[in-house]
């Protein structure tokens, strides 16, 4: 399959603008021939939105996912669309919608690793689903949610062949992203695809490096620190080394 990376500064809380940037991303990635693009964690609204979540705050059957809804059927693309969600409660989650092609949510993700100041005002989720595709199983995470090991190993034991990561991710992390990137694909036989943000906010500059690596940890794609959008090729079905059969050999009775 082909996979869009749209690596982009989303305007601090301005949606229509970021709406605007989004469906030029999808009608660039259709262009390429891509099967699914995917965009940065909460790409819709900006990263430090805490003073104005109530107004920018969305439900998934909100005014904007539906029009993504819609350019994702219009364009037959698949996408992957980060966005503070409000709950019927009133909780906020760091939230990422796989939409296909035929412009339906096949499911959405709610961060369950939050970093620093987010813990303010969202909320953790507390499933790690993995979605049935045309293209096979698809796991998401969120940006932190990387560094955690836990988290690939229980989508890849819950049948993920593929990984989404959309990242908020800042200065000085770069080689904790490559490193903990590259990690979690070989230590799960996964390929998996990073989409990072750029630009500054406040006094946080989002450095990019989005990437894209194969289910060896082979680097397919890498960014650097400037707006881009590319389209790479990847396999589901890459021959696995039958000597580091890591599921097969977990001790789980060690784990515990």
């Amino acid at each position: 399959m082909n996979i869009t990376i749209a690596q982009f500064c989303p305007v601090l809380g301005n949606k229509k603008e970021n709406i605007r940037k989004i469906n030029d991303c999808i009608k660039q990635a259709v262009s390429e021939q891509a099967d699914l693009v995917v965009f940065p964690e909460l790409c819709l609204t900006g990263y430090f939105i805490w003073d104005d979540i109530k107004e920018l705050a969305e439900s998934v059957s909100g005014e904007s996912l539906q029009l993504f809804q819609q350019s994702c059927r219009d364009h037959s693309i698949h996408a992957v669309i980060s966005f503070p969600e409000v709950t019927a409660n009133g909780h906020y989650h760091i939230t990422s919608a796989l939409i296909d092609d035929t412009g339906t949510v096949i499911g959405t993700y709610q961060k369950t690793h939050l970093f620093d100041k987010e813990a303010e005002i969202f909320r953790p989720g507390n499933t790690l689903p993995v979605f049935k595709t045309k293209f096979g199983n698809i796991g998401l995470m969120i940006c932190y949610d990387l560094e955690f090991p836990e988290v690939a190993r229980t989508l890849k034991i819950k049948g993920a062949d593929l990984l989404i990561i959309p990242l908020a991710n800042m200065s000085p992390y770069e080689d904790y992203q490559i490193t903990y990137l590259k990690s979690r694909a070989m230590e799960n036989e996964l390929p998996i695809a990073l989409c990072n943000r750029i630009g500054s906010e406040e006094d946080t500059f989002f450095f990019g490096h989005s990437a894209v690596v194969n289910s060896k940890g082979k680097v397919l794609l890498k960014m650097g620190s400037k707006e881009q959008i590319s389209t790479v090729a990847i396999s589901l079905e890459e021959s696995k080394d039958q000597k580091l059969n890591y599921l097969m050999h977990r001790r789980a009775d060690l784990y515990k």
